[in-house]
């Protein structure tokens, strides 16, 4: 293994093993399950899939942590990687309005927040 690719990836263990950076999904275990289910395995923000977008959808934080936001599931949904790396730290109506401009997308805060805000499946 060459030298560069070799600290990369030290670089990168090393990031993933500080305090608080392990998965989220992990952290939250069965709840973060029954977050996929209740957002029906679809990116709550453009209704991509896992297999129409080609990767992992993640959960994202509906109030950013970055701005105080919880690991609860009240502030969490499901997205894919295009929307959740596009969404970076914006609140949720900056956010409506960035998909709006850069990606074409119609997004209701009041929706979301409230898919979020349903009762879990047991």
């Amino acid at each position: 293994m060459d030298a560069a690719r070799y600290t990369t990836q030290l670089g990168r263990a090393a990031h993933s093993a500080r305090p608080g950076r392990e998965s989220l999904s992990k952290r939250l275990g069965k709840v973060a399950k029954q977050i996929r289910e209740r957002d029906c395995h679809r990116c709550q923000y453009c209704g991509a899939t896992a297999e129409t977008s080609g990767a992992h959808l993640h959960l994202d934080h509906l109030k950013p942590k970055a701005s105080g936001g919880a690991d609860v599931a009240t502030n969490l949904v499901l997205a894919c990687r295009r929307c959740n790396s596009a969404r970076q730290n914006m609140s949720l109506a900056q956010w409506a309005a960035y998909a709006a401009i850069k990606l074409g997308l119609t997004i209701s805060p009041a929706k979301i927040r409230g898919q979020a805000r349903r009762k879990l499946p047991e």
